[in-house]
């Protein structure tokens, strides 16, 4: 029969293993973490004017007021008080620019959000990946390069406006809306004298062009983005 060794009661306990196995599982633990960048955008809330207005402050020419509504049929422009008609190639009572290729997005963001409640419900990652593919379909359907065509146009009719102000449907995405943003906030090298793309590609590849003038570090389009409620 095998009796126990036991200890001196003063003896000290050996930790030198277990902290040096912490030692290494410190680096290894740092090493899996995945860091997240975060992008800040500057926004403004709109405002309201509280009494009645003067007459006499009234400026001769109406203020451009440029307006950008996002639904699941396109982007509505409008300006100076009025809405802008329809670019070749959409519905004469829709979108000023229309979402392309056909793509029916309303049914692509019903089936995004319904993977995404489902991802919470369970968290199983495939439901994550099924939305994310449903929601690159439904930001491929938005015609960028045709919205920032338009705005290159007006802003050479109004070089002094940089306010715009955006707003969306409650079912768009949040990514459509931060893209929106990118969009209308900075000019990018065309390489041309007009400042437009003819090319998807070569818009999407295109970089910001560097400024000139002023505190900012690229070329104002609409920088001062407000957010607001379209009606």
């Amino acid at each position: 029969m095998r009796h126990k060794k036991l200890l001196p009661a003063d003896q000290d306990l050996n930790l030198a293993p277990i902290m040096n196995l912490v030692m290494i599982l410190i680096p290894l633990l740092l090493i899996s973490i995945e860091f997240e960048k975060m992008g800040v955008i500057n926004v403004s809330a709109p405002k309201l004017n509280v009494g009645p207005v003067d007459e006499q402050d009234q400026p001769e020419e109406p203020p451009l007021n440029l307006t950008i509504g996002i639904s699941t049929s396109g982007f509505t422009i409008a300006a100076t008080g009025a809405k802008l008609n329809p670019i070749e190639g959409c519905p004469e009572a829709g979108a000023t620019i229309c979402v392309t290729n056909g793509t029916d997005v309303a049914t692509y963001m019903g089936e995004v959000k319904t993977l995404r409640e489902q991802y919470d419900a369970t968290g199983n990652k495939a439901f994550m990946a099924q939305s994310d593919e449903k929601l690159k379909a439904v930001e491929e359907a938005y015609d960028y390069r045709r919205l920032y065509n338009q705005l290159v146009d007006i802003k050479k009719k109004y070089p002094d406006e940089t306010v715009v102000n955006l707003g969306a449907d409650p079912d768009i995405p949040f990514e459509i809306l931060v893209r929106s943003m990118d969009t209308v906030r900075f000019k990018r090298d065309a390489g041309n004298d007009e400042g437009t793309f003819e090319a998807v590609e070569k818009f999407q590849n295109a970089r910001f062009e560097e400024s000139t003038t002023g505190d900012s570090k690229y070329t104002q389009l609409f920088n001062d983005v407000v957010l607001a409620v379209i009606q």
